[in-house]
């Protein structure tokens, strides 16, 4: 392995490192979520707004809130 090749896995590494993704809800954004098994596929339940299904998102720290503050947004806005 030559030393570019090795600064690029390097670099691959740290952004593997720093992006740590978690299950959020794509309604709300919200971390806070169950899954029930049963049936053929289980669902995903959040506690923060309710919403029930089997998608979820896979997000870093920066898209869960950017989802969190558009469903705030919204919240605000029906109010």
């Amino acid at each position: 392995m030559n030393n570019e090749e090795a600064e690029a896995e390097d670099f691959m590494d740290d952004i593997s490192a720093e992006e740590k993704l978690i299950e959020v809800c794509p309604i709300c954004g919200s971390p806070e979520l169950y899954f029930e098994a049963g049936g053929v596929e289980g669902l995903y339940h959040c506690k923060h707004c309710g919403y029930i299904g089997a998608f979820v998102i896979d997000a870093n720290k920066e898209m869960m809130d950017l989802i969190q503050k558009e469903y705030n947004a919204s919240v605000r806005d029906a109010e």
